[in-house]
Order: C-alpha cells, then sequence, then structure tokens
C-alpha cells in the first residue's frame, strides 16, 4: 500500500519518459518480490507481471482498467506517456488491486486435486465408533474438511451433509461456521453473498433513527463465525484488494462497537477485524479493539488482544525505534497503549484476557530483532507463566528466518529450565521459526528434547521439526519423528501426526520408499480405532486435512522464493499453534498457507502462445497422491464342486442299499396289515354268535 500511495497521479507534471522507466523498473522488482511464489515472463518490458491461473480472470481483470480515462497524451511523447501511465497501473493492480490474489484463486478452483472419498470415509468412521457424538472429533473433522479445500471454494460436501453438519453446537457452531471462510479465501467477491445466510443483521442504510439491532447476550454463535469467516476470506491472502479489505473492515468495525453486549458475536468480530486491518497500525481500530478488551469479558477479550496485535503487526510500537510505517503523530498514543496493555494484562484476573495480550504483544515485535531485546525481556522476567510464554513466540517472530545464535541460546536455555510446561514447549516450537532457513538444523537441536521426561517437550520437538521440514519428505526427519508414534502419552502422538504431515505435504506416493502410504492409512487406521485417546485422533483427523491441503496444491512455507520471511505465513502459523488453548484458532493455518504453481505471462497480463517449462524429473516424482477408490459390495456365487468318479460310484451304491432297505421294510407293514383284519373279522363273528344265543335263550 505504501509503494502503491507513492505512485505519481496522472496527469501529474515533470513526469519524464525516462523517470516512469525507472519507475516501473523498481516497481517490477517490488511486485516480484511480494509475489513470491511466480515466475514471471515479459516480453520486453519492465511491467510487473503476477501469476495467473485463469483466461476469464485475466480478461475480467483487464476489461476493468479498460474503463477508465483516458491517458494524457498531449505532450510530444504523448504514445510513451501513455506506456508509462499503463504501467503505473498495472504495478497498483499487483500491489493493491488483488491482481494476484484473484489469480491465485482461480488457480486453485481449477486445479483442485481434493479427494472427496477422504472425507466420506472420515465421516463413516468417525460415525461407526459413536465418535460423531464426540463434539471435539466432529469439530475437528469440519477443520480437516476446511483444510483440504482452503481456498478452492469448493464446500460441496458440507452442503450434501448439511443434517451431520448441525450436529455443531455452541462454540462448535462458531468453528464450523467460520470453516467456510478457509474454504472461500481470497473469495472477496462474493464473500458477503455467500455468508449473508449467517451474518447478523446490520444497521438499515435507509432507516433514519439509523438505530442497530438489539444483541442479546445469548447465542450468537453462527453470527459470531460468520464475521470470523469474513475476516478469514479477506485476510488469508496478503495480495488480496485493499479497497475489498477496507470495506469488510468497515463492515466488521460497525459489528465490533455494536456487540459488546454478546461476548460470542464480539469475538468473531474482533478477529475478524485483525485480519481485514492486518498490518495497518490505524489507531483507530486499535483503540475500537482497546475498548472492548476492557469489558473485561474474558472471551472477547482474548480475540480483542490478538487483534490488537494483529493490527500492530510488525509496526515495532512501544519499542526504542518504532516502524516507519507509523505515522508520527501516532507513535507516542501506540506506545501508551502498549503501555496500558502490559499494565492490564497484570492486573485482570482472566488468563484468557492475558494471554490475548500477550500474543499481540508477540505479534507486534515480527521482525524487530535486537529493537525487540527490551520488551523480550521484559516479559521473560515476568512472574505470570503466560506473559513468559508470550515471550517465546516475541522471539521467534523477531528473530523470524535471521538464525540468531543468541535468540537459540535463550531458546534452549528456556526450553530446559522453565518451570511451566507451555512456556517450555512454546520456546521449543519457536526454534523452527529463527532457523526456517537452515531447517535441516532443526531437528539436530531438537534431536534430545525428543527423548526428554516432559511430555510437553517432546510435543514441541515434533511440531518444530514438522513446521522446519515441512513439504521436504526428508527421511531422516520422518524417521527421527517415527518412535514418537507410539509414545505413551496422547497429545505427543498428536504432534508427531501433526508434524509427520506437514513434512509429508505434497509428496507423491513414491516419496520416502513410498512409506508416505503407509502412514495415510495409518492415519484412517487411528480415527477408527477404537481405544484409541480423543487427542491421538484429533492429531490424526488434523494431519488427514494438513497432508492435502488446498486441494493438493498447497504447501507450508515461511519463506518466498527471493528471500523474504512472508509476514502473513508466519503469523498465521503463530496463531494456528494457539488451538492448544482455543480450538477456533484451528482455521489460522489459511494464512500460513502457500499456493505452490509457476505462471507465465507477457507484459499485457495474458498468457504468452507457446510457453513451456521444461522438467527432467520422472513425471511419478511430482504425481498427485492416488485417489481412493470405493470398495465396491461383491456378491458371494455359489461354486459347483468337481465330483471325483469313486465319489459317484459311491454315493450309487449307497443309494442301491437304501432303495432296498426300504423295499423290505414295505413288504413287512403289508403281512402284518392282512394278520390285524383277519383277527378284527374273528371277533366280529364271535360277537353275533354271543348275540344269537341270548336271544335263544330269552325266547326259551
Amino acid at each position: 500500500d505504501a509503494v502503491a500511495a507513492g505512485l505519481p497521479e496522472k496527469g501529474g507534471a515533470g513526469a519524464g519518459a525516462g523517470a516512469g522507466v525507472a519507475s516501473a523498473e523498481v516497481l517490477g522488482e517490488t511486485a516480484a518480490a511480494a509475489g513470491s511464489s511466480v515466475e514471471v515472463s515479459v516480453d520486453g518490458a519492465a511491467a510487473p507481471a503476477p501469476a495467473a491461473a485463469s483466461e476469464s480472470a485475466v480478461e475480467a481483470v483487464a476489461s476493468s482498467s479498460e474503463g477508465e480515462a483516458a491517458k494524457p497524451s498531449s505532450t510530444a511523447a504523448g504514445g510513451r506517456s501513455d506506456q508509462i501511465w499503463e504501467r503505473f497501473d498495472n504495478a497498483r493492480r499487483v500491489l493493491t488491486g488483488g491482481f494476484t490474489s484473484e489469480l491465485a484463486l482461480s488457480f486453485l478452483h481449477k486445479n483442485s486435486d481434493s479427494d472427496g472419498l477422504i472425507m466420506d470415509g472420515l465421516k463413516k468412521a468417525l460415525e461407526e465408533r459413536g465418535a460423531s457424538r464426540n463434539s471435539v472429533l466432529h469439530n475437528n473433522a469440519v477443520a480437516a474438511h476446511a483444510y483440504l479445500n482452503a481456498g478452492t471454494t469448493n464446500d460441496a460436501f458440507l452442503r450434501d451433509h448439511l443434517d451431520w453438519m448441525r450436529k455443531a453446537s455452541n462454540w462448535a457452531k462458531f468453528s464450523a461456521t467460520a470453516s467456510l471462510g478457509v474454504i472461500h479465501a481470497g473469495h472477496t467477491t462474493e464473500a458477503m453473498t455467500l455468508l449473508e445466510p449467517y451474518l447478523p443483521p446490520s444497521t438499515d442504510a435507509d432507516d433514519p433513527s439509523g438505530g442497530h439491532p438489539t444483541v442479546t447476550a445469548a447465542g450468537g454463535y453462527a453470527e459470531g463465525g460468520s464475521l470470523y469467516a469474513l475476516g478469514l476470506i479477506h485476510g488469508s491472502h496478503a495480495g488480496s484488494s485493499s479497497a475489498k479489505r477496507k470495506e469488510a473492515s468497515d463492515f466488521l468495525r460497525n459489528h465490533l462497537r455494536n456487540s459488546h453486549a454478546n461476548e460470542v458475536i464480539s469475538h468473531g468480530a474482533s478477529l475478524g477485524v485483525g485480519l481485514t486491518a492486518f498490518g495497518t497500525t490505524d489507531l483507530e481500530v486499535v483503540n475500537e479493539l482497546k475498548e472492548l478488551l476492557y469489558t473485561d469479558s474474558a472471551v472477547a477479550g482474548e480475540a480483542a488482544g490478538t487483534a490488537i496485535g494483529m493490527v500492530l503487526v510488525g509496526s515495532g510500537a512501544g519499542n526504542a525505534r518504532t516502524s516507519a510505517a507509523v505515522a508520527r503523530a501516532d507513535r507516542e498514543e501506540l506506545s501508551e497503549i502498549v503501555s496500558e496493555l502490559k499494565n492490564y494484562a497484570r492486573e485482570t484476573q482472566h488468563e484468557k484476557i492475558i494471554r490475548g495480550i500477550s500474543l499481540g504483544l508477540a505479534l507486534v515485535q515480527y521482525g524487530q530483532e535486537e529493537n525487540a531485546d527490551a520488551v523480550i525481556e521484559e516479559m521473560r522476567g515476568d512472574r505470570d507463566p503466560i506473559l513468559r510464554y508470550g515471550a517465546q513466540y516475541a522471539l521467534a517472530l523477531a528473530y523470524c528466518g535471521t538464525g540468531s545464535n543468541r535468540a537459540i541460546r535463550i531458546l534452549l536455555h528456556t526450553a530446559v529450565s522453565d518451570v511451566s510446561d507451555d512456556v517450555r514447549m512454546a520456546a521449543v516450537i519457536a526454534l523452527a521459526f529463527v532457523l526456517y532457513e537452515t531447517p535441516e538444523r532443526v531437528p539436530q537441536l531438537v534431536k534430545l528434547l525428543l527423548e526428554s521426561f516432559n511430555p510437553h517437550v517432546r510435543y514441541g520437538s515434533c511440531v518444530a521439526v514438522g513446521i522446519a521440514m515441512a513439504g521436504t519428505g526428508d527421511a531422516d526427519a520422518i524417521a527421527l519423528l517415527e518412535p514418537m508414534l507410539e509414545d505413551m502419552t496422547d497429545f505427543v502422538r498428536q504432534g508427531a501426526l501433526l508434524g509427520t504431515a506437514m513434512i509429508y505435504m505434497q509428496q507423491s506416493d513414491t516419496s520416502n520408499g513410498r512409506k508416505i502410504k503407509a502412514f495415510r492409512e495409518r492415519l484412517s487406521s487411528t480415527v477408527s480405532e477404537k481405544h484409541q485417546s480423543t487427542l491421538t485422533k484429533m492429531g490424526a483427523i488434523l494431519s488427514t486435512g494438513i497432508l492435502d491441503a488446498g486441494g493438493r496444491n498447497c504447501s507450508l512455507v515461511l519463506g518466498s522464493r527471493t528471500g523474504f520471511t512472508k509476514m502473513t505465513s508466519a503469523v498465521g502459523l503463530v496463531l494456528w499453534l494457539q488451538h492448544w488453548h482455543w480450538y477456533p484458532m484451528m482455521h489460522m493455518f489459511s494464512l500460513a498457507l502457500t499456493p505452490t504453481f509457476t505462471i507465465g505471462l507477457n507484459k499485457d497480463f495474458k498468457y504468452p502462445k507457446g510457453f513451456e517449462i521444461q522438467c527432467n524429473s520422472k513425471p511419478s516424482q511430482f504425481a498427485y497422491p492416488k485417489r481412493l477408490e470405493e470398495k465396491k459390495k461383491m456378491e458371494k456365487k455359489r461354486v459347483e464342486t468337481v465330483t471325483l468318479s469313486t465319489t459317484a460310484k459311491n454315493k450309487a451304491r449307497l443309494a442301491r442299499k437304501k432303495a432296498k432297505e426300504e423295499a423290505e421294510h414295505g413288504g413287512g407293514a403289508a403281512d402284518m396289515d392282512v394278520e390285524k383284519k383277519d383277527e378284527e373279522k374273528e371277533e366280529e363273528e364271535k360277537k353275533k354268535d354271543e348275540e344269537k344265543k341270548d336271544q335263544d335263550a330269552e325266547e326259551g
């Protein structure tokens, strides 16, 4: 935004052709640095070329620029002047117009290789064991679906299984609604339409009274989740449109000011505002969030503290030197606000608020290095373990990617000496951020920590290895985590599953001697296994989503190809790690994901004809993993057995014998019947003779 704001306006006096070309070249370099994962192909011009994914998107952007006012051409070098202004327009479009974000969205949507059977199998496994009644696992399954389809806009599974989705209640409903923001990340043009059924009612612009609908203290989970989702849609991509982001920020701030009565809606609005005003150092926004913080609501206060850090990220507010991005007039006031936050963290009784503030202070120190030392030392020396916990992440972000030996020494010392398990865990994880430029050092450093008696340290070590080696498929790192999959503590097994899934991101079926296939089967069996604990199953479910994130087109990347640390990715990963304390933070993983693609464009932002990239590797090395196959029900058919000749002869012999016996039994029965009839006849004759004698006697 700062670079774009410095561009000269159209028709400005004294803009020579030579100066214009030089400026365009500088802007081209700046844009290339910002769009880190983009390969650029230009046709003899210095215009910055962003990544592209679809001709329709390019045509839409091109058509929007055609309606602009004609370029000034009254000068002698009018044609050249037109070229210069066109380049300035292109530069603005790349830097603040959301061009790269639109094209990344189009790429992820068109090239998604998400396998629908993965979610079907996950849902079936949870229902078979009755685990779908477990709100934690159901919530994790919704989050895994969001990871699988992050940025692809493919929410068909949710629409097809609305009854299953309705099982979510209270905060699970908040999280389920927010997951739409991960799926539609970067889809800023349709954000309001998509979330309209869930958004809380707004002030009617035609209403002369200007009154805001009354907000009740109860409920509001879907509404709060939708506000959070709106923030995720606009905040997940660093290259999204500044104008759209500002529009969403104003909408969210309106709800933030009027929802203090409902902590759920306030929570969602705070996170949304933090995402849409990310890195703006806007004093008005900070003051509005501070008002919510001082209501002393635990849930809303935690989000407000974190959101203040997101707005001031990387500004170094309150330090000896403040970032040049902060206006001079605001520096003193921001410094006072930071001091107030520190004091409030020591006064409040709510742990959630203290955690939110400590995390916010950590975000402010992003990239500050030595300038942050005073604040970090103050937080490290505090009696409250939550502030010390925040100090570890402050150290991770301040020295992110620097490989600072001093920072590493402090973190290793804390990892083995602090009395708080959470602080020790955070210190180990922070090593991955400091050393992400030299990732192979992380497994070496944490090798001994993996054998620690403290399960929190073992968990942190697993996650640290996963973050550092993400997307590499490194066999040594996998071998290091393999024993941890059988650890006696359930959440350590969870960490091992998450770490292994990160390492296997975007790896084909041939990776690591085809061991990735066995890992996928392990995830599936862990979810359906009866005796596994909830936390281990949680790790397996989330790992399923991480493994194939973004339609199998995204990876976890902290640095750009040009050597810059990606602030959005680093901050997103730190916020995602807070799901240890608060499950809705799972969706912050969307910020850390980077689409992996190479696209060539010419100076007109169009596809050059015959543009090809030669790859000398085997196609199988970069092939998508094989999709699951639906098991077909086979009908059992009776097969006639072969009869031996001896068996047939034996059967015939037995049949003849049986017939003979029946014939014999049949003849004996007939003789007995004849004898019986003769006896009956004799008895009848005797009776007649006796009756006749009686009659003769009576007559005589």
